[in-house]
């Protein structure tokens, strides 16, 4: 079985992916039927964003509700290289044996993608309605949480997962009212 990983280099793959990808007309949207199977924080956001876009999306969960996910655990940080030390040293730490994984790089890898997309994810959130904390100057707030030793947590009161979901949920919402 053939994998359909991209070649070359890891420290490129993710950059050399996104450039190969083939680009969609935006007349040819509705043409591609998009399943979307869970519909948490990540599944409910990118059926929502995908329906935005124009796609026809089908959104499938278990359970009776897409706001019953365990998305509401979720947290977010602030600046990208600081999800990059943490989340390394936490794979690293959290690991009882040295995976090759972590020490071929590979972990600080996948780090520096989730680093590099976290911004957008953020902004999307926004987007949809999360009420994040704000600064009086109307930045967004971040705060330090758990053994976090910075403060680098974008959070929503002291119910983050939750309001991400909901804002998330309400996405989602739209896009089904908009498509009867």
């Amino acid at each position: 079985m053939k994998s359909k990983c991209p070649t070359g280099p890891i420290e490129t793959r993710w950059e050399r992916h996104q450039f190969e990808l083939k680009l969609v007309n935006p007349a040819n949207k509705r043409k591609f039927n998009v399943i979307m199977v869970g519909s948490g924080l990540a599944g409910g956001s990118a059926a929502a964003s995908m329906a935005e876009l124009g796609y026809n999306v089908k959104c499938f969960c278990f359970q009776d509700t897409p706001r019953r996910a365990h998305s509401i655990a979720a947290q977010g940080a602030s600046t990208p290289r600081r999800i990059i030390k943490m989340t390394a040293t936490a794979s690293f730490v959290s690991s009882t044996t040295q995976s090759k994984a972590a020490t071929s790089g590979l972990a600080n890898r996948t780090c520096t993608v989730l680093a590099q997309i976290s911004v957008n994810i953020i902004d999307q959130c926004v987007a949809q309605g999360v009420p994040f904390a704000r600064e009086y100057g109307g930045t967004l707030a971040n705060r330090s949480f758990g053994g976090a030793q910075v403060s680098r947590t974008f959070y929503a009161r002291g119910q983050t997962g939750q309001q991400l979901l909901i804002g998330a949920y309400q996405a989602l919402e739209r896009q089904i009212g908009m498509a009867r």
